[in-house]
């Protein structure tokens, strides 16, 4: 078997375990956070946005670093601490007694953060160039495909053993993907003499760069977007009319949404590499836009399901696509700090989106922030289009 296509492979299985446990986790926790005494609904939605979010604080500080280390160590060392990291925290937080408790731990999970992009990076660098999209769209595959069993798995469980019982599975789960990522994965002793750089050096590439700028603001606005409906998402299935079963009812249609993400990735990967990255970005942020309007609209569980589907649909072309125009503007020796660093513009997206939203839907109930999460994906793709247009005239 090919050298590229082993990476692939095992980066797949080790991928996948990891987004399972996280999957099994997020569905839940805002629900996590009523068990443990928050009971003001109010107060629910406000705690379920600082505990989504800050996470990601933690971890975009801390991105351009990991990423930089991983350039001079290699990227291996970077994933086992990250996979250890999060087995431990998951244990820790069976035994949280309240909503402080659990604050503290997932701050400490921010600091096992940044595995994506060291898994971005060591594929990238085995792929052949005319399949980095392809390969891109794989482990978003991956992801996805852990994502797509574990809020079926942690709802379901749940409902059958209780949310506390649901972290010692998540524990197993990224201790399992640790043990993998020791015995299958291989990566070649890294040249330190050729990955010198610093961290603000990396910055100052990406500053110097329009191009690595302007992707680099898109991929906030997109998460800041998608993430302020996220701590709200539970709690606005569980005011739809259903069947009862909540925790399960959570768990399908955040399944829905990462099924058809991984059905998908791969076919908008081959279609950036085929048509350009920039034209699959901006239709799929185009029709996201229109799809989260309609979610507003929803009057019952199912109806929402359907849509979430088909976010995924193009949700599943928007991460390989920045991810791709990441990569052909960076060199091997940088880009594990290169992609460390936008990440944490990303992480930064995904920890300020929760805030708002939370407070949104404090204050002003849980369908504004899907309109305003519309109206941000709609605008963003019309200022992404037009900007490299007027790059590509400029040439």
């Amino acid at each position: 078997m090919e050298s590229w296509k082993r990476t692939l492979y095992v980066s797949w299985g080790v991928l996948f375990f990891q987004s399972l446990a996280m999957g099994m986790l997020m569905p839940f926790l805002p629900l996590y956070i009523k068990d443990l005494g928050v009971t003001d609904p109010r107060a629910q939605a406000t705690w379920s946005g600082i505990i989504y979010g800050v996470t990601y604080v933690v971890t975009a500080l801390l991105g351009p670093y990991w990423g930089t280390l991983s350039d001079k160590y290699g990227r291996k060392p970077l994933i086992l601490r990250t996979s250890f990291g999060v087995s431990f925290i998951a244990l820790l937080m069976f035994f949280a007694t309240n909503v402080y408790q659990l604050l503290a731990l997932r701050i400490l999970h921010g600091f096992c953060g940044a595995m994506l992009p060291s898994f971005v990076a060591l594929v990238s660098q085995e792929m052949p160039a005319k399949k980095t999209g392809q390969g891109l769209g794989t482990m978003l595959a991956a992801q996805m495909a852990g994502s797509i069993l574990g809020p079926f798995v942690g709802g379901v469980s749940s409902d059958w053993m209780g949310y506390r019982n649901v972290l010692l599975i998540i524990a197993v789960v990224t201790l399992i993907a640790s043990v993998l990522t020791m015995v299958f994965i291989r990566e070649e002793k890294r040249d330190r003499t050729k990955t010198q750089f610093t961290t603000l050096e990396n910055i100052k590439l990406i500053l110097r760069s329009e191009n690595l700028r302007v992707v680099s603001l898109v991929i906030f606005l997109i998460q800041f977007a998608i993430f302020i409906v996220q701590p709200l998402l539970p709690l606005f299935i569980v005011s739809l009319p259903g069947d009862g079963n909540t925790s399960t009812m959570v768990g399908l249609i955040f399944s829905i949404t990462a099924v058809s993400t991984m059905l998908f990735s791969p076919y908008w990967g081959k279609e950036g590499d085929r048509k350009g990255h920039k034209a699959v970005l901006f239709k799929c942020l185009l029709f996201s836009g229109f799809v989260y309007f309609f979610q507003a609209l929803v009057t019952s569980a199912y109806q929402l399901m359907l849509l979430r589907a088909l976010i995924g649909f193009f949700v599943a072309g928007i991460i390989p696509a920045t991810q791709a125009l990441i990569v052909m503007d960076t060199k091997d020796a940088q880009r594990g700090g290169i992609l460390g660093t936008i990440y944490s513009v990303n992480f930064l997206g995904q920890a300020l989106g929760p805030f708002l939203g939370g407070i949104m839907g404090a204050f002003f109930g849980y369908k504004i922030p899907f309109v305003m999460t519309s109206v941000l994906l709609i605008g963003i793709s019309y200022v992404f289009r037009d900007y490299f247009r007027k790059s590509e005239r400029s040439v």
